[in-house]
């Protein structure tokens, strides 16, 4: 049936029906991740400071080991933030992303985030979302050899629906991925982003993340701090992602702790840091994603010493365990990019 429609139309329904199913893979990620942060440390913070610390530590210790285990003797491929994967599938694999690696990636990426392990959904997000449309693909015929479109299809969708962003999920699969706006897949690069966007807006709605309150009474005064904010948030974001590709190559080099072992290093230091800071503040936001925090910042709900010390270790514990991107750069692209 599909032979019969002109190739035009039919590449684009492809599009949109990858879009779709590469869009509900990062909406999924997104659910699970919050049922199991729901089911552990907003209940556990429900009860007596002696039973969170108790119940936190030990659902950080056990998500970390699964995590570790699976990434280990399941497929190892699926470690890392998912990107650098993503386009090494690009150009040197011609597109194509092992499904396995992609149910692995979602689920340790899910118990190791709603465990309590600061880590983010954007290289998840964009992993899951090539890994779908690149093996979907072959239902609709393409060959292995023809995966590249599709895999930027899924990249592009999939970061759409995890924050709601299509113009941000355009940029960086250019930036990123595909490095030429003259690219044949810009078009349904395009196209994937709008449709990833709507599968979040049908599921969950605008905000799928933190909460973006209205801004009233702009005068010229922000619009003259917005440079000055950006260029600091971005020396921010180098200085962090520096950080951890050194802090990651130096602990590679070390041979003494298991590769199934090592998560369980970096969510150890994540509950030690992130219980200090719950104990002086009652503040949750070192664990899992912290988005009830940030909602809280932007609000102005957060008094300016808290808000530093949030700042200050959100920007020094990822270090410890698994490396992400340029976090604050990345999100102040998200940021005004945001629908």
């Amino acid at each position: 049936m599909m032979e019969k429609i002109p190739a035009n139309i039919r590449l684009s329904i492809i599009t949109i029906i990858l879009s779709l199913a590469s869009g509900l893979s990062a909406v999924s990620f997104m659910l699970l991740v919050n049922f199991i942060y729901s089911r552990t440390f907003l209940s556990f913070v429900t009860h007596s400071r002696s039973y969170f610390i108790l119940a936190s530590l030990a659902v950080v210790l056990l998500t970390s080991l699964i995590a570790g285990l699976l990434l280990n003797f399941f497929s190892p491929e699926a470690a890392g933030s998912g990107i650098p994967q993503v386009k090494a599938a690009y150009w040197r694999d011609m597109g194509q992303i092992d499904l396995k690696a992609g149910i692995i990636k979602f689920l340790a990426g899910a118990i190791s985030i709603g465990g309590g392990t600061s880590l983010g959904r954007e290289g998840p997000s964009v992993f899951l979302g090539s890994a779908i449309a690149t093996n979907l693909s072959g239902l609709f015929g393409f060959p292995r050899r023809r995966r590249r479109g599709p895999n930027v299809v899924g990249a592009s969708a999939g970061l759409a629906a995890a924050f709601n962003s299509p113009l941000a999920s355009v940029t960086f699969v250019i930036e990123e991925i595909l490095g030429d706006l003259n690219n044949r897949h810009l078009g349904s690069v395009i196209l994937a982003a709008v449709f990833g966007a709507f599968t979040v807006h049908a599921v969950i709605g605008r905000q799928p993340a933190f909460q973006m309150p209205s801004v009233e009474n702009v005068s010229w005064n922000h619009y003259l701090l917005v440079p000055i904010v950006a260029a600091m948030a971005s020396l921010v974001g180098v200085a962090f992602q520096r950080g951890t590709l050194w802090l990651r190559d130096k602990f590679r080099q070390q041979k003494f702790v298991p590769l199934w072992a090592r998560p369980m290093i970096g969510g150890l230091t994540t509950w030690i840091i992130g219980i200090s800071i719950f104990l002086v503040s009652g503040k949750l936001g070192v664990f899992g994603l912290g988005y009830q925090d940030l909602s809280a910042a932007l609000k102005n709900d957060f008094s300016g010493k808290w808000l530093a010390c949030w700042c200050w270790v959100s920007w020094w514990q990822p270090l410890s365990a698994m490396p992400r991107a340029a976090a604050v750069a990345f999100s102040l692209r998200l940021f005004f990019s945001a629908e």
